[in-house]
Protein backbone atom coordinates (compact mmCIF):
# COMPACT_ATOMS: atom_id res chain seq x y z
CA UNK A 1 0.00 0.00 0.00
CA UNK A 2 1.12 3.27 -0.69
CA UNK A 3 0.05 6.74 0.83
CA UNK A 4 -2.15 9.30 -1.48
CA UNK A 5 -3.00 11.26 1.25
CA UNK A 6 -4.60 12.28 4.54
CA UNK A 7 -5.98 8.80 5.04
CA UNK A 8 -6.19 7.79 1.62
CA UNK A 9 -4.43 4.93 0.56
CA UNK A 10 -4.28 2.95 -3.01
CA UNK A 11 -2.69 -0.48 -3.86
CA UNK A 12 0.37 -0.43 -5.54
CA UNK A 13 0.56 -0.50 -10.23
CA UNK A 14 0.55 -3.26 -10.87
CA UNK A 15 3.73 -4.31 -13.37
CA UNK A 16 2.31 -4.75 -17.14
CA UNK A 17 2.16 -8.83 -17.58
CA UNK A 18 5.54 -9.61 -20.08
CA UNK A 19 5.96 -12.89 -22.23
CA UNK A 20 7.83 -15.36 -20.39
CA UNK A 21 9.71 -16.27 -24.07
CA UNK A 22 10.23 -12.92 -25.81
CA UNK A 23 9.72 -10.59 -22.59
CA UNK A 24 7.32 -8.65 -24.75
CA UNK A 25 3.61 -7.63 -23.52
CA UNK A 26 1.31 -10.55 -25.03
CA UNK A 27 -0.43 -8.07 -27.71
CA UNK A 28 3.12 -7.90 -29.45
CA UNK A 29 4.60 -11.00 -28.29
CA UNK A 30 6.35 -12.62 -31.61
CA UNK A 31 7.15 -16.31 -29.84
CA UNK A 32 5.00 -17.57 -32.65
CA UNK A 33 7.07 -16.43 -35.26
CA UNK A 34 9.93 -18.08 -33.76
CA UNK A 35 11.37 -20.91 -36.07
CA UNK A 36 14.48 -22.77 -33.98
CA UNK A 37 17.73 -23.25 -36.09
CA UNK A 38 20.43 -25.31 -35.03
CA UNK A 39 23.87 -24.35 -36.44
CA UNK A 40 27.30 -25.93 -36.36
CA UNK A 41 28.50 -22.18 -34.86
CA UNK A 42 28.07 -22.28 -31.56
CA UNK A 43 26.97 -18.37 -30.73
CA UNK A 44 28.04 -16.74 -27.35
CA UNK A 45 26.44 -13.40 -26.57
CA UNK A 46 27.94 -11.24 -24.65
CA UNK A 47 25.53 -8.35 -23.03
CA UNK A 48 26.08 -4.91 -21.61
CA UNK A 49 23.80 -5.03 -18.71
CA UNK A 50 22.05 -1.33 -19.29
CA UNK A 51 20.77 -3.52 -22.90
CA UNK A 52 18.66 -5.92 -20.33
CA UNK A 53 16.02 -3.52 -20.22
CA UNK A 54 15.76 -2.07 -23.45
CA UNK A 55 12.39 -2.97 -24.75
CA UNK A 56 13.53 -3.52 -28.48
CA UNK A 57 16.46 -5.13 -27.96
CA UNK A 58 17.30 -8.15 -30.57
CA UNK A 59 19.79 -10.24 -28.46
CA UNK A 60 16.78 -12.32 -26.42
CA UNK A 61 15.24 -12.40 -30.04
CA UNK A 62 18.28 -14.04 -30.92
CA UNK A 63 18.53 -16.74 -28.24
CA UNK A 64 15.40 -17.77 -28.74
CA UNK A 65 15.43 -18.39 -32.62
CA UNK A 66 19.18 -20.51 -31.57
CA UNK A 67 18.40 -22.64 -28.62
CA UNK A 68 22.04 -23.76 -28.46
CA UNK A 69 23.01 -19.67 -27.87
CA UNK A 70 24.45 -19.09 -24.77
CA UNK A 71 23.48 -15.62 -23.35
CA UNK A 72 25.99 -13.80 -20.89
CA UNK A 73 24.81 -10.22 -18.78
CA UNK A 74 27.82 -8.30 -17.20
CA UNK A 75 30.67 -5.61 -17.97
CA UNK A 76 33.52 -7.89 -16.70
CA UNK A 77 33.21 -11.68 -17.89
CA UNK A 78 36.97 -12.40 -16.73
CA UNK A 79 35.31 -13.82 -13.72
CA UNK A 80 32.24 -15.80 -15.91
CA UNK A 81 33.25 -19.53 -15.43
CA UNK A 82 30.99 -20.12 -18.54
CA UNK A 83 32.53 -17.21 -20.78
CA UNK A 84 35.90 -18.74 -19.69
CA UNK A 85 35.42 -22.29 -20.43
CA UNK A 86 34.25 -20.89 -23.97
CA UNK A 87 36.85 -18.59 -24.61
CA UNK A 88 39.68 -21.07 -23.29
CA UNK A 89 38.03 -23.84 -25.41
CA UNK A 90 38.06 -25.78 -21.82
CA UNK A 91 34.68 -26.78 -22.37
CA UNK A 92 35.02 -28.94 -25.42
CA UNK A 93 33.85 -26.16 -28.21
CA UNK A 94 35.06 -24.77 -31.03
CA UNK A 95 37.97 -21.42 -31.08
CA UNK A 96 36.80 -18.46 -30.46
CA UNK A 97 36.19 -15.67 -32.87
CA UNK A 98 34.92 -12.34 -32.19
CA UNK A 99 33.04 -10.16 -34.53
CA UNK A 100 33.80 -7.00 -34.12
CA UNK A 101 35.43 -4.53 -37.02
CA UNK A 102 39.12 -4.09 -35.92
CA UNK A 103 41.68 -3.24 -38.56
CA UNK A 104 43.35 -7.05 -38.62
CA UNK A 105 39.41 -8.61 -38.70
CA UNK A 106 38.70 -11.48 -41.24
CA UNK A 107 36.35 -10.04 -43.39
CA UNK A 108 33.71 -13.08 -43.89
CA UNK A 109 32.98 -11.45 -47.55
CA UNK A 110 36.26 -12.97 -48.70
CA UNK A 111 37.45 -15.41 -46.58
CA UNK A 112 36.20 -17.54 -43.06
CA UNK A 113 37.56 -19.34 -40.42
CA UNK A 114 38.31 -23.25 -41.06
CA UNK A 115 35.70 -25.61 -39.52
CA UNK A 116 33.37 -24.47 -36.85
CA UNK A 117 33.73 -22.11 -34.24
CA UNK A 118 32.49 -19.86 -31.56
CA UNK A 119 31.22 -17.37 -32.39
CA UNK A 120 31.40 -14.60 -30.01
CA UNK A 121 28.98 -11.50 -30.31
CA UNK A 122 29.01 -8.31 -28.49
CA UNK A 123 25.25 -7.08 -27.75
CA UNK A 124 25.11 -3.36 -26.90
CA UNK A 125 25.94 0.40 -28.26
CA UNK A 126 29.10 1.09 -30.07
CA UNK A 127 29.93 2.92 -26.65
CA UNK A 128 29.27 -0.43 -25.18
CA UNK A 129 30.81 -2.77 -26.88
CA UNK A 130 34.21 -1.17 -27.03
CA UNK A 131 33.82 -0.83 -23.14
CA UNK A 132 33.84 -4.51 -22.96
CA UNK A 133 36.83 -5.06 -24.97
CA UNK A 134 38.80 -2.69 -22.71
CA UNK A 135 37.42 -4.30 -19.61
CA UNK A 136 37.95 -8.10 -21.21
CA UNK A 137 41.55 -8.93 -21.79
CA UNK A 138 41.19 -11.97 -22.88
CA UNK A 139 38.12 -10.70 -25.45
CA UNK A 140 40.27 -8.14 -26.97
CA UNK A 141 42.80 -10.89 -27.39
CA UNK A 142 40.54 -12.49 -30.05
CA UNK A 143 41.13 -12.96 -33.47
CA UNK A 144 38.27 -10.91 -35.52
CA UNK A 145 35.79 -11.35 -37.90
CA UNK A 146 33.73 -8.30 -40.17
CA UNK A 147 31.01 -7.91 -41.83
CA UNK A 148 29.91 -5.91 -44.88
CA UNK A 149 26.09 -5.29 -45.33
CA UNK A 150 25.13 -5.25 -48.78
CA UNK A 151 22.05 -3.17 -47.83
CA UNK A 152 20.98 -0.86 -45.01
CA UNK A 153 19.71 -2.18 -41.41
CA UNK A 154 16.02 -3.04 -41.41
CA UNK A 155 15.82 -2.30 -37.28
CA UNK A 156 13.58 0.69 -38.90
CA UNK A 157 12.48 1.56 -35.71
CA UNK A 158 15.98 2.91 -34.21
CA UNK A 159 18.39 5.09 -36.06
CA UNK A 160 21.90 3.36 -36.28
CA UNK A 161 24.33 5.54 -36.49
CA UNK A 162 26.30 3.96 -39.18
CA UNK A 163 24.88 2.81 -42.60
CA UNK A 164 27.14 -0.22 -41.80
CA UNK A 165 25.90 -0.83 -38.43
CA UNK A 166 23.31 -3.59 -37.83
CA UNK A 167 20.81 -5.34 -35.64
CA UNK A 168 22.33 -7.90 -33.35
CA UNK A 169 20.49 -10.52 -34.31
CA UNK A 170 20.99 -9.41 -37.99
CA UNK A 171 24.79 -9.52 -37.35
CA UNK A 172 24.81 -12.46 -35.97
CA UNK A 173 22.64 -14.17 -39.43
CA UNK A 174 24.53 -12.30 -41.83
CA UNK A 175 27.69 -14.16 -39.78
CA UNK A 176 26.04 -17.35 -39.64
CA UNK A 177 24.72 -17.13 -43.33
CA UNK A 178 28.28 -16.95 -44.52
CA UNK A 179 30.36 -19.22 -41.93
CA UNK A 180 27.83 -22.23 -42.38
CA UNK A 181 27.60 -22.29 -46.28
CA UNK A 182 24.67 -23.92 -46.71
CA UNK A 183 22.10 -21.67 -44.64
CA UNK A 184 20.09 -20.61 -47.41
CA UNK A 185 17.29 -17.53 -47.71
CA UNK A 186 14.77 -19.37 -46.36
CA UNK A 187 16.84 -20.18 -43.05
CA UNK A 188 17.89 -16.68 -42.80
CA UNK A 189 14.17 -15.25 -42.99
CA UNK A 190 13.11 -17.65 -40.42
CA UNK A 191 15.66 -16.82 -38.02
CA UNK A 192 15.18 -12.68 -38.32
CA UNK A 193 10.90 -13.37 -38.68
CA UNK A 194 10.40 -12.58 -35.17
CA UNK A 195 12.81 -9.48 -35.39
CA UNK A 196 10.43 -8.19 -38.88
CA UNK A 197 7.51 -8.73 -36.46
CA UNK A 198 8.80 -6.99 -33.63
CA UNK A 199 9.39 -3.93 -35.93
CA UNK A 200 6.20 -4.04 -37.98
CA UNK A 201 4.44 -3.94 -34.28
CA UNK A 202 6.53 -1.43 -33.11
CA UNK A 203 5.75 0.81 -36.46
CA UNK A 204 2.12 -0.52 -36.44
CA UNK A 205 1.68 1.24 -32.67
CA UNK A 206 3.25 4.46 -33.79
CA UNK A 207 1.23 4.78 -36.32
CA UNK A 208 -2.02 3.77 -35.35
CA UNK A 209 -2.32 3.53 -31.53
CA UNK A 210 -3.73 7.00 -30.13
CA UNK A 211 -5.71 6.23 -27.42
CA UNK A 212 -6.92 8.38 -24.46
CA UNK A 213 -4.01 7.74 -22.10
CA UNK A 214 -1.83 8.57 -24.25
CA UNK A 215 -3.59 12.11 -25.41
CA UNK A 216 -4.42 12.72 -21.75
CA UNK A 217 -0.45 12.22 -21.03
CA UNK A 218 0.37 14.66 -24.06
CA UNK A 219 -1.84 17.36 -23.08
CA UNK A 220 -0.58 17.29 -19.20
CA UNK A 221 3.13 17.67 -20.53
CA UNK A 222 1.98 20.96 -22.71
CA UNK A 223 4.46 21.45 -25.74
CA UNK A 224 7.52 19.70 -26.06
CA UNK A 225 10.69 21.99 -26.54
CA UNK A 226 11.90 20.92 -30.24
CA UNK A 227 14.63 18.07 -29.98
CA UNK A 228 18.03 18.81 -30.57
CA UNK A 229 19.12 16.89 -33.61
CA UNK A 230 21.65 13.54 -33.02
CA UNK A 231 24.74 14.42 -34.35
CA UNK A 232 27.23 11.12 -35.26
CA UNK A 233 30.16 11.01 -33.28
CA UNK A 234 29.80 14.02 -30.64
CA UNK A 235 28.99 12.01 -28.09
CA UNK A 236 31.62 9.36 -28.86
CA UNK A 237 34.25 13.00 -28.80
CA UNK A 238 32.63 13.93 -25.55
CA UNK A 239 32.78 10.35 -23.91
CA UNK A 240 36.46 9.71 -24.78
CA UNK A 241 38.11 12.14 -22.41
CA UNK A 242 42.07 11.38 -21.82
CA UNK A 243 41.43 8.78 -24.90
CA UNK A 244 40.97 11.00 -27.74
CA UNK A 245 43.44 11.51 -30.09
CA UNK A 246 43.40 13.53 -33.00
CA UNK A 247 45.11 12.64 -35.97
CA UNK A 248 46.21 13.53 -39.49
CA UNK A 249 48.51 11.81 -42.05
CA UNK A 250 49.97 12.44 -45.47
CA UNK A 251 50.52 9.94 -47.84
CA UNK A 252 52.95 8.86 -51.31
CA UNK A 253 51.00 7.06 -54.48
CA UNK A 254 52.83 6.38 -57.04
CA UNK A 255 52.60 6.03 -60.47
CA UNK A 256 48.96 6.56 -60.49
CA UNK A 257 45.98 5.61 -62.32
CA UNK A 258 48.12 2.47 -64.02
CA UNK A 259 46.92 -0.74 -63.02
CA UNK A 260 48.08 -2.56 -59.95
CA UNK A 261 49.47 1.08 -58.73
CA UNK A 262 50.74 0.92 -55.18
CA UNK A 263 48.73 1.60 -52.42
CA UNK A 264 49.05 4.97 -50.36
CA UNK A 265 51.70 5.13 -48.08
CA UNK A 266 51.91 7.23 -45.16
CA UNK A 267 54.87 9.95 -45.11
CA UNK A 268 53.88 12.14 -42.41
CA UNK A 269 51.93 11.35 -39.00
CA UNK A 270 51.08 14.28 -36.87
CA UNK A 271 48.35 13.72 -33.94
CA UNK A 272 47.30 15.36 -30.58
CA UNK A 273 46.19 14.46 -27.12
CA UNK A 274 43.46 17.33 -26.44
CA UNK A 275 43.68 16.23 -22.69
CA UNK A 276 47.26 16.69 -21.91
CA UNK A 277 48.59 18.59 -24.79
CA UNK A 278 50.79 15.98 -25.79
CA UNK A 279 51.79 15.69 -29.41
CA UNK A 280 53.50 13.39 -32.20
CA UNK A 281 55.03 14.10 -35.39
CA UNK A 282 57.03 11.72 -38.01
CA UNK A 283 58.27 12.62 -41.36
CA UNK A 284 58.40 8.41 -42.47
CA UNK A 285 60.77 8.31 -45.55
CA UNK A 286 58.87 6.87 -48.98
CA UNK A 287 59.30 3.17 -49.45
CA UNK A 288 57.88 3.37 -53.15
CA UNK A 289 58.89 5.93 -55.86
CA UNK A 290 57.92 9.53 -54.70
CA UNK A 291 55.17 11.63 -57.12
CA UNK A 292 57.20 14.05 -58.79
CA UNK A 293 55.28 16.66 -57.83
CA UNK A 294 54.63 15.33 -53.71
CA UNK A 295 56.82 17.51 -52.47
CA UNK A 296 55.28 20.86 -53.47
CA UNK A 297 51.98 19.53 -53.01
CA UNK A 298 52.70 18.55 -49.18
CA UNK A 299 55.12 21.24 -48.59
CA UNK A 300 58.07 19.23 -47.28
CA UNK A 301 60.98 19.49 -48.38
CA UNK A 302 62.22 16.27 -50.58
CA UNK A 303 64.88 16.41 -49.07
CA UNK A 304 63.47 15.73 -45.43
CA UNK A 305 61.61 13.36 -46.91
CA UNK A 306 64.30 11.36 -48.21
CA UNK A 307 65.96 11.89 -44.72
CA UNK A 308 62.78 10.67 -42.88
CA UNK A 309 62.73 8.23 -40.29
CA UNK A 310 62.46 4.62 -41.03
CA UNK A 311 59.08 2.94 -40.98
CA UNK A 312 60.11 0.77 -38.41
CA UNK A 313 60.90 3.09 -36.68
CA UNK A 314 58.14 5.33 -36.72
CA UNK A 315 55.88 2.24 -35.89
CA UNK A 316 57.27 1.54 -32.79
CA UNK A 317 57.05 5.12 -32.01
CA UNK A 318 53.31 5.49 -32.92
CA UNK A 319 52.44 2.20 -31.05
CA UNK A 320 54.07 3.44 -27.94
CA UNK A 321 51.85 6.51 -28.36
CA UNK A 322 48.78 5.32 -28.87
CA UNK A 323 46.83 2.92 -26.51
CA UNK A 324 44.62 0.42 -27.71
CA UNK A 325 41.42 1.90 -25.80
CA UNK A 326 42.48 5.38 -27.37
CA UNK A 327 39.66 7.09 -29.56
CA UNK A 328 41.17 8.49 -33.04
CA UNK A 329 39.45 11.48 -34.17
CA UNK A 330 40.39 12.61 -38.03
CA UNK A 331 39.09 14.11 -41.04
CA UNK A 332 36.88 11.84 -43.03
CA UNK A 333 38.63 8.21 -42.79
CA UNK A 334 41.35 7.94 -45.00
CA UNK A 335 43.96 8.48 -43.00
CA UNK A 336 43.30 6.08 -40.83
CA UNK A 337 42.14 3.07 -43.11
CA UNK A 338 45.56 3.93 -44.60
CA UNK A 339 47.69 3.65 -41.98
CA UNK A 340 45.24 0.68 -40.63
CA UNK A 341 46.45 -1.23 -43.74
CA UNK A 342 49.47 -1.56 -42.92
CA UNK A 343 51.03 -3.82 -40.29
CA UNK A 344 50.71 -1.38 -37.59
CA UNK A 345 48.43 -1.35 -34.65
CA UNK A 346 45.79 1.37 -34.88
CA UNK A 347 42.95 1.73 -32.09
CA UNK A 348 39.58 0.45 -33.66
CA UNK A 349 37.57 3.25 -31.76
CA UNK A 350 37.60 6.07 -34.73
CA UNK A 351 35.11 9.36 -34.79
CA UNK A 352 34.81 11.32 -38.41
CA UNK A 353 35.00 14.94 -37.23
CA UNK A 354 33.98 15.79 -40.75
CA UNK A 355 30.59 14.22 -40.58
CA UNK A 356 30.27 15.50 -37.29
CA UNK A 357 31.25 18.78 -38.22
CA UNK A 358 28.61 19.06 -41.12
CA UNK A 359 26.13 17.71 -39.15
CA UNK A 360 26.67 20.35 -36.26
CA UNK A 361 27.21 23.13 -38.08
CA UNK A 362 24.57 22.71 -41.21
CA UNK A 363 26.69 22.87 -43.71
CA UNK A 364 28.98 20.89 -46.06
CA UNK A 365 32.90 21.70 -46.16
CA UNK A 366 35.46 19.96 -48.17
CA UNK A 367 38.51 20.19 -46.35
CA UNK A 368 39.12 21.20 -42.53
CA UNK A 369 40.87 24.46 -43.28
CA UNK A 370 37.34 25.71 -45.25
CA UNK A 371 35.18 24.23 -42.08
CA UNK A 372 37.66 26.41 -39.74
CA UNK A 373 37.73 29.26 -42.09
CA UNK A 374 33.98 29.43 -41.34
CA UNK A 375 33.50 28.57 -37.77
CA UNK A 376 36.18 31.41 -37.33
CA UNK A 377 34.35 33.58 -39.80
CA UNK A 378 31.27 32.68 -37.44
CA UNK A 379 32.92 33.33 -34.13
CA UNK A 380 32.85 29.87 -32.82
CA UNK A 381 36.79 29.57 -32.96
CA UNK A 382 39.79 31.60 -32.00
CA UNK A 383 42.21 33.04 -35.27
CA UNK A 384 44.47 30.06 -36.68
CA UNK A 385 47.23 30.03 -34.66
CA UNK A 386 51.11 29.24 -36.15
CA UNK A 387 50.72 25.86 -37.22
CA UNK A 388 52.83 22.88 -34.85
CA UNK A 389 54.16 20.87 -37.68
CA UNK A 390 55.39 21.71 -41.41
CA UNK A 391 53.83 21.63 -44.51
CA UNK A 392 50.14 21.15 -45.52
CA UNK A 393 50.02 18.56 -42.61
CA UNK A 394 50.08 20.77 -39.76
CA UNK A 395 48.14 23.63 -41.55
CA UNK A 396 45.01 20.83 -41.73
CA UNK A 397 45.80 19.27 -38.01
CA UNK A 398 45.89 22.71 -36.31
CA UNK A 399 42.18 23.63 -38.30
CA UNK A 400 41.34 20.12 -36.95
CA UNK A 401 42.23 21.20 -33.79
CA UNK A 402 40.46 24.35 -33.67
CA UNK A 403 37.15 22.15 -35.25
CA UNK A 404 37.33 19.42 -32.25
CA UNK A 405 37.59 22.21 -29.62
CA UNK A 406 34.21 23.08 -31.32
CA UNK A 407 32.52 20.42 -31.17
CA UNK A 408 33.84 19.68 -27.79
CA UNK A 409 32.13 22.52 -26.57
CA UNK A 410 28.94 22.05 -28.17
CA UNK A 411 28.84 18.30 -26.44
CA UNK A 412 30.06 19.39 -23.17
CA UNK A 413 33.07 17.92 -23.02
CA UNK A 414 35.84 19.27 -21.41
CA UNK A 415 39.32 20.37 -22.52
CA UNK A 416 42.23 19.98 -19.96
CA UNK A 417 45.80 21.34 -22.07
CA UNK A 418 49.12 19.88 -20.98
CA UNK A 419 52.24 20.88 -22.35
CA UNK A 420 54.21 17.63 -22.86
CA UNK A 421 55.50 16.94 -26.21
CA UNK A 422 56.53 14.04 -28.43
CA UNK A 423 58.87 13.81 -31.63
Amino acid sequence: MRLLGWGVTSSPVPKRALCAGCARPPVVCVCAHVTPLRTRTRVLILQHPRERHVPINTARLARLSLPDAILRRAVDFETDAVVTAALSGSDGGPPPYLLFPGPKAIDLATARPPGPITLVVLDGTWWQAGKLLRRNPRLASLPQLRLAPAAPSRYRIRREPHDHCVATIEAIALALRALEGDLDDRAVAALLAPFDAMVEHQLAFRSGVRDARHLRAALARGPRPPRRPRIPGLEALRDAGERLVVVHGEANAWPLRVPGHPPPEIVQWLAWRPATGETFEALVRPRGPLAPSAALQLGLDAGALARGESWGAFRARWEAFAREDDVLCSWGHFPTATLAREDVRVPPSRVDARVAANALFGERHGSAEACARRLEEAGRVEPAAAAAAPGRGGVRLEALRRIVEALLRSAGGDLVPGAARSR
